[in-house]
């Protein structure tokens, strides 16, 4: 066992309280140590929850545009319950209306008209792939709408970079949308059959529109290069307690305050000089006592 006032050696059986080479009190002077690595830990791990911090209000609540970005990136998931194109199919001994949502498309299965087209591939290839087609550019949304939301959630660790790929979901997700919307106006020339007919529902005009407002908003992040005011000490902070984990600096080799702003060292020199001020007071009175 060594001093934790001069480092000297004590053997294991002196039980003595006070260091032999130093006469420290050995068990005031531990406490006083663990009290001090406690208060560098505190210091360099609040930096990161204030690191994060930052990021978060930042990504989410650091002004009107990233509100107005987080309300139009929630409503992109909302395309998967609106309905996106109407199919009305009008065959002999065949009648079926459904849309392309995700209630619609439930009804559908469970109704047996998806199955029904399915069945008639063979004999309507074209409407069959149409069909398929716009399904296909339903679920393709859809995707694009998770992919908005999953930028957003993850926004926090970068909010450009989450901006640039939001970008890149919303013009995507906008071209599918348009591609819906022109397929269902011209199905009907596009399969040669007039016994089945596609509509726009409201899903495919409140993509695109949704899509337009995700790509202005996050361009607009981009442009005004919105990004988390992070202190350079608290970067440093980070910075000193992963070479602490890595073994490379250990405890007892930093100061207390392990790193300081000015502003915070302007204020620690207020309160020292606060307290040294009643302490001189409270002297004072004791010898007047």
């Amino acid at each position: 066992m060594k001093c934790p006032n001069c480092n000297g050696e004590i053997g294991r059986f002196e039980l003595a309280p006070e260091c032999k080479h130093c006469g420290a009190n050995i068990f005031y002077c531990q406490q006083e140590k663990l009290l001090t690595d406690d208060a560098k830990m505190c210091e360099l791990e609040f930096a990161s929850f204030r690191i994060l911090k930052e990021k978060l209000k930042t990504a989410f609540i650091g002004g009107p545009i990233q509100i107005m970005r987080i309300a139009a990136m929630v409503a992109a998931i909302g395309i998967i319950f609106i309905p996106f194109v109407t199919l009305s199919a009008f065959l002999p001994l065949f009648e079926a209306k459904f849309s392309l949502g995700a209630w619609g498309v439930y009804q559908a299965f469970t109704g047996g008209e998806l199955e029904a087209l399915l069945n008639l591939r063979e004999y309507i290839p074209d409407v069959f792939t149409a069909t398929l087609v716009l399904c296909v550019l339903f679920v393709l949304v859809f995707l694009m709408g998770l992919g908005v939301f999953g930028t957003l959630i993850l926004s926090f660790i970068n909010i450009r970079k989450s901006a640039k790929a939001a970008c890149g979901f919303s013009v995507a997700g906008m071209a599918f949308s348009l591609a819906a919307a022109v397929m269902s106006f011209f199905m009907p020339k596009v399969t040669e059959y007039t016994f089945i007919i596609a509509k726009p529902g409201v899903g495919t005009f409140f993509c695109i529109a949704i899509f337009v407002a995700i790509f202005i908003l996050n361009l607009s992040v981009i442009r005004k290069n919105i990004t988390p005011d992070i202190k350079e000490v608290d970067l440093k902070r980070v910075e000193m307690r992963k070479k602490i984990k890595a073994g490379e600096v250990t405890l007892d080799e930093l100061p207390i305050p392990v790193f300081e702003t000015e502003e915070e060292k302007a204020k620690r020199l207020e309160e020292e000089e606060a307290s040294q001020a009643l302490a001189d007071k409270a002297r004072g009175g004791e010898h007047n006592g």
